[in-house]
């Protein structure tokens, strides 16, 4: 909020007013990259950021509460948190409640710690977190095709290719054209599937596990706090498996290649 402030003066009114702090809080300030001369996402910051997170990640905490106590706590969340956890409040809150339970809720989830959205340093793949779970679950089953083309290109059985189409949506078919006319750049391990059956329900588990690693991978170097909001997008099973492929530098050769599949994927998928 200091560095906000320190921005609304200009930057050589804000040089100014640094000299007055202490040289280790100074440092610190520089160090903050935010531009922002706007204090609303700072306000706005702990209801905002909890009304977009998956209820998967939410319901762990309300089960540590006594059962008599758990429907006021649903009651403060909004129409599709509560939907999610198929619960129906019995009960209007007033706001000065929902105000306080929302606040717990932010504290148990650690809502504070993380710089709000506007703030954080715009990249390539910034746009993925205005984008709603489902869009995201799309577009992880679709970055699961690259690996479906690798094996694609080496049948040549048409029953054994007919067994794998026929799992595919009419855009997931014509995106796996895509990838199949596209350079394998990458090496990536067989998929396990039979094409000898027409196993849909694996197919597209294996698909949607490939897609998940992908993305993880393609996120690596990423702002921390920009992980965090993608995740907590997703339901925590999701989100723990790209938690998993993430690190915080870029893999060299890797990310730069999936950071392209994924851009690609976005243009696709918003224009189709």
């Amino acid at each position: 909020m200091l560095r906000v402030l320190i921005n609304r003066y200009g930057p050589e009114t804000g040089k100014n007013l640094l000299k007055f702090l202490p040289d280790d809080h100074q440092e610190q300030l520089n160090q903050i990259s935010i531009q922002s001369e706007d204090l609303k996402p700072i306000l706005q910051h702990p209801q905002k950021c909890l009304y977009r997170v998956h209820y998967s990640w939410i319901k762990p905490l309300i089960d540590r509460f006594p059962p008599r106590v758990r429907p006021s706590l649903i009651a403060a969340l909004n129409a599709e948190q509560i939907s999610g956890m198929r619960a129906k409040p019995d009960r209007l809150l007033p706001n000065i409640s929902k105000s306080f339970i929302v606040n717990e809720f932010c504290y148990l989830l650690d809502i504070d710690k993380h710089i709000p959205l506007e703030y954080l340093p715009q990249t390539d793949l910034s746009p993925l977190s205005h984008w709603t779970k489902q869009e995201l679950v799309t577009l992880i089953d679709f970055l699961g095709l690259h690996d479906l083309a690798s094996e694609v290109r080496h049948i040549v059985n048409r029953d054994h290719l007919k067994n794998i189409y026929t799992c595919l949506t009419p855009k997931q078919f014509y995106y796996l054209k895509v990838c199949m006319n596209l350079k394998d750049r990458l090496v990536t391990p067989k998929l396990g599937i039979d094409p000898n059956q027409q196993d849909c329900r694996n197919l597209k588990q294996v698909l949607h596990r490939r897609g998940l690693s992908r993305l993880g991978k393609a996120l690596c170097g990423q702002h921390p706090d920009f992980i965090w909001y993608l995740v907590h997008t997703l339901d925590m099973g999701r989100g723990n498996i790209i938690q998993q492929e993430y690190q915080a530098q870029p893999l060299p050769k890797i990310t730069p290649i999936l950071i392209q599949q994924v851009l690609n994927l976005m243009n696709f998928l918003k224009n189709e």
